[in-house]
């Protein structure tokens, strides 16, 4: 076929917005030939496409992001530091936003607590939903304000006209006789059942650092902390510490915390995990091999770091390492409580 019969039929398609069947009645070909010629042009690089939108950037990196890593979905924010909110609100409002558009077709919400969860929360409008109930996954931490669990499962279920179910008692208890007759009191125990059969559930990913919230909230000394690292833990979901490939970290710690455990956690159908910040790529990662992971919702910043080799190699570090190669995570984190 000639050059300029080619170019002619990128034209028509493209500028003028034929069809392939239209194409091919001009032309006096099958339209499964001028689909032949219009993919082996697009090919050769004769045809370029460009999408004139400012969240072209955001979607690329979503779809990468999911191919990468087997994702339903993935969502990518564009953290806008002259918007006059946090990043950490802005990504909560990504988080509360995604939630609202999907939650009528779930039936039971597993809800964690923690800093970004807490944004998540109070960014979420009110949404008349039916039959919905909540249920936390976990004990609470009962000491920093607004990030606690039944206060957070309490606020979501009044915004989503939803039944909740609480947990009132700690996250993490002193040793595992506690936890066992914790286990026996009917309100914990029937709590627990319902989360079991949740369908649904947003989490974020904690640190293995004395930033955390177990550590700022005197669940766990600097001694654990360091067991905790030796065993190899990088990040944490609703006081379960997992490693590098999504596994669990020291069963003692496992056996004296209350909640669903990491196996029981990705049975969950449809399982959100929303961060930021770089000092969390580990954690991240490790709840993406380990399974744990359905739907991403991370900042611009940290997505690019997860498609980043060179990034990708600091998997093997210390999280405190991050501080140190990038001071600003440091500052974002003493400015917004990251």
């Amino acid at each position: 076929m000639r050059e300029r019969d080619i170019i002619k039929i990128c034209y028509l398609f493209y500028s003028e917005g034929m069809s392939q069947i239209e194409i091919g009645k001009k032309m006096e070909m099958s339209r499964w030939k001028v689909g032949r010629v219009l993919k082996d042009a697009r090919e050769r690089g004769l045809i370029t496409i460009t999408i004139n939108h400012p969240h072209v950037d955001l979607t690329e990196t979503e779809i990468k992001l999911a191919k990468k890593f087997g994702l339903k979905q993935t969502l990518v924010v564009g953290i806008n530091e002259f918007s006059g909110e946090s990043p950490i609100d802005q990504i909560g409002a990504a988080g509360a936003q995604y939630l609202a558009s999907i939650i009528h077709r779930f039936r039971i919400l597993g809800v964690t607590w923690g800093l970004t969860m807490s944004h998540v929360a109070e960014n979420l409008p009110k949404i008349k939903t039916a039959r919905l109930e909540l249920a936390q996954i976990g004990g609470g931490i009962g000491t920093i304000e607004g990030t606690d669990n039944p206060a957070l499962t309490t606020m979501l279920g009044q915004k989503l006209s939803a039944n909740a179910h609480v947990i009132q008692a700690p996250i993490i208890v002193r040793n595992k006789s506690i936890r066992d007759t914790l286990f026996k009191e009917n309100k914990i125990r029937e709590t627990l059942k319902i989360a079991k059969k949740a369908d649904i559930v947003m989490f974020g990913v904690g640190l293995v650092a004395s930033e955390s919230l177990l550590w700022r909230s005197g669940f766990l000394s600097s001694k654990e902390a360091t067991i905790l690292k030796k065993t190899g833990a990088v990040g944490a979901i609703c006081g379960r510490f997992f490693n590098d490939h999504g596994n669990q970290c020291w069963q003692d710690l496992a056996d004296r915390t209350i909640g669903l455990s990491l196996n029981e956690l990705k049975m969950i159908k449809h399982k959100i995990l929303i961060a930021m910040g770089k000092e969390k790529l580990r954690g991240i990662l490790g709840a993406l091999k380990g399974g744990m992971v359905d739907v991403l919702i991370v900042d611009m910043e940290t997505a690019q770091c997860l498609l980043d080799k060179k990034y990708r190699r600091m998997e093997k570090e210390d999280p405190s390492v991050l501080f140190r190669r990038f001071p600003e995570n440091r500052v974002g984190e003493k400015k917004w409580g990251i």
